[in-house]
């Protein structure tokens, strides 16, 4: 075992200026082959998940450190589509794309492929799929890491940490070399080539936003009347608000359990300000600092029409959990009961994958709640890959005693 502390090449100048960022890409133009790619984040320390430094490394080019913040130019965000121009028609190599993705959409980095060395760990059934086990696994190498949680959107950042992120990338395209050999002698290429275009089809776009995001505070469902939510509803939104113009985290600003001892005090009525101020996540910062916008929050509940009130529970879309099938809909119930071992034995078979590898769980609900008739083209429809579809049609159809259809 080799134990890595610093990059094989001198640490470049971040690149921070339109003359760095010309010099980069001119090195990417000239350089062959695949793309190394990472990014990091300030995740636990910023309200927005953006990338604060971009890592990029070709063979001929080398690695590369970039700030996209330096390029915002007073924009929200970066437009670093150029990058993707610069290598052309390469493959992207990216460890756990689905945390990449999608802050590389947001600065207009959307490869053109992409190709996930932890997705193609799983798909292989190793017993380990993290940066670090595969690398020591395959290639003999443990490397130094210290600054994953770190806050990256600090400024400068320290040469211990570029050191940090430039050892992500320096190692991943032999990595993936050695990753896609053993997809091939598994006959397993065109399951990694399937998935990581779906994955690129669905996080290198823009997310559509999420309904109701209040609805995810702690401990909502111990509360009891319509009031009760509104109270809770509009101290999210308020809190939301000062979140995001201030980049902070939201329990920074004020803490869920904060929210809810307000709410909980709200049976019949409004808590009035000197309840609220009396509250030990209001008594001190950083519930104190904005405490005008909370009590504005809870004016806006005490002019509102109960009729304005969100409702405890809302109209549930798409497929229930399947624990609920035997009272809504019990034919499904027995199918689902029926294939659910099949599905354990058959992601065994394949080598101890995870079952959710071989049959989404979206798909696969989808497929026995609405459809007693269940066929590759219809697991196709539903969002399966054709890989997946191929081994869960004839699992399903033997589960179910039906004949097993051929494809």
């Amino acid at each position: 075992m080799t134990f890595i502390e610093r990059s094989r090449e001198p640490l470049r100048p971040v690149v921070d200026s339109s003359a760095l960022l010309e010099e980069c890409l001119a090195s990417l133009r000239s350089a062959r082959g695949p793309v190394a790619f990472d990014t990091e984040r300030a995740h636990g320390h910023r309200y927005w998940p953006k990338a604060y430094l971009l890592q990029i490394r070709r063979e001929g080019a080398g690695t590369w450190l970039i700030d996209p913040v330096a390029f915002e130019h007073g924009r929200h965000r970066a437009d670093l589509g150029s990058l993707v121009e610069a290598c052309g028609s390469a493959t992207w190599i990216i460890h756990a794309a689905t945390q990449d993705l999608p802050c590389m959409q947001e600065i207009n980095i959307v490869p053109p492929r992409i190709f996930d060395t932890e997705l193609a760990a799983r798909l292989l059934g190793k017993p380990g799929a993290s940066l670090g086990a595969l690398l020591e696994a395959e290639l003999g190498i443990k490397l130094r890491k210290a600054h994953s949680a770190d806050n990256w959107s600090r400024r400068p950042l320290p040469e211990s940490w570029l050191m940090y992120a430039a050892l992500d990338v320096d190692y991943l395209l032999e990595l993936a070399t050695v990753i896609a050999r053993h997809l091939v002698l598994a006959g397993r290429e065109e399951w990694s080539a399937q998935e990581n275009d779906e994955m690129l089809a669905r996080y290198g776009v823009s997310p559509e936003p999420k309904e109701d995001p209040w609805r995810r505070l702690s401990g909502l469902t111990s509360l009891r009347t319509p009031l009760q939510y509104a109270v809770a509803r509009e101290l999210w939104l308020a809190r939301d608000d000062v979140a995001q113009r201030r980049d902070r985290p939201a329990s920074w600003i004020l803490h869920d359990s904060a929210i809810m001892a307000v709410a909980e005090l709200a049976r019949d009525s409004v808590p009035t300000d000197d309840q609220v101020s009396g509250l030990r996540g209001f008594a001190s910062q950083p519930g104190q600092r904005y405490v005008r916008n909370w009590l504005a929050a809870l004016e806006r509940v005490r002019r509102m029409s109960p009729k304005q009130y969100p409702p405890k529970h809302v109209r549930a879309t798409g497929v229930p959990h399947p624990r609920s099938w035997d009272k809504s809909n019990p034919e499904a119930a027995t199918r689902w009961a029926a294939v659910r071992p099949v599905l354990d034995e058959l992601a065994c078979d394949l080598g101890g994958l995870q079952a959710s590898l071989v049959a989404p769980p979206a798909v696969l609900h989808a497929a026995l709640y609405y459809h007693a008739d269940i066929s590759h083209d219809l697991l196709v429809e539903l969002g399966a890959r054709p890989w997946q579809a191929d081994f869960l049609a004839p699992a399903i159809a033997e589960a179910l005693g039906e004949e097993i259809p051929q494809h």
